[in-house]
């Protein structure tokens, strides 16, 4: 199968679209084709939820990102000369999608985003009365082998979060939730990347102005007048 083309840039071009046109083709392939059989499944629930998150994931980590076979993606954000890995999706077609993000639980509780449940891993979203969220803390210790997308989010003092969300059953208070999480962990480079791209834009050299019409010739002075 031929690689696909980049998506052209449009005025209704999304997150998501913008880092898949800057992304190597092998990996735009896999996740093309990763879509493509989402697509085709007679529920369009799962090709929905999992372009929701990407899209979400992908407005927070500008960079191109980088595909783990058909079943992940890596998802950048810029680290000085260097890039860093944010966030990772991983769909394996379970009936279930898991989002890896850097671990702020403690400050999602601290600020009323999720409460912890009876039941181990599971948290209450605060703003719903019947929604909760299935996270499970990730660190070197209880996951010495990580996976490829997991890996550099490990180790290192680096800690995650695996949130799982169910392609059936995930309704808006699930996704707002897991919007607020993303949003918290991405707190520490969005300002950052914020202030960068504000930066370059006032740097950006302004168009040449236009060169000036040259002078008209004058008639010396004393010299005859021409007649109509």
């Amino acid at each position: 199968m031929p690689e696909l083309a980049a998506p052209e840039a449009n005025s209704n071009q999304t997150a998501l679209d913008a880092v898949l046109a800057k992304t190597g083709a092998k990996d735009r392939t896999h996740i093309q084709r990763h879509l493509t059989a989402a697509d085709a499944e007679p529920d369009p629930a799962h090709a929905a939820l999992w372009r929701k998150v990407a899209e979400l994931l992908a407005s927070l980590a500008p960079l191109p990102v980088q595909a783990v076979g058909h079943t992940a993606v890596m998802f950048f954000v810029p680290d000085g000369k260097y890039r860093m890995q944010a966030f990772a999706l991983e769909d394996q077609s379970d009936g279930r999608i898991a989002v890896y993000i850097p671990d702020i639980l403690a400050d999602a509780i601290k600020k009323k985003i999720l409460k912890k449940a009876a039941e181990p891993s599971e948290y209450t979203v605060v703003a719903s009365l019947r929604a909760s969220l299935h996270i499970e803390a990730l660190d070197a210790q209880n996951t010495p082998e990580p996976p490829t997308h997991v890996k550099n989010m490990l180790g290192w003092n680096r800690k995650s979060l695996r949130v799982t969300l169910p392609i059936i059953g995930t309704d808006r208070a699930r996704l707002k939730a897991l919007e607020e999480l993303v949003r918290l962990a991405a707190k520490p480079w969005a300002e950052r990347i914020a202030a960068a791209a504000a930066s370059a834009a006032g740097a950006a050299p302004a168009s040449p102005a236009p060169a000036a019409a040259p002078p008209r010739a004058t008639a010396k002075a004393g010299g005859k007048k021409r007649s109509a």
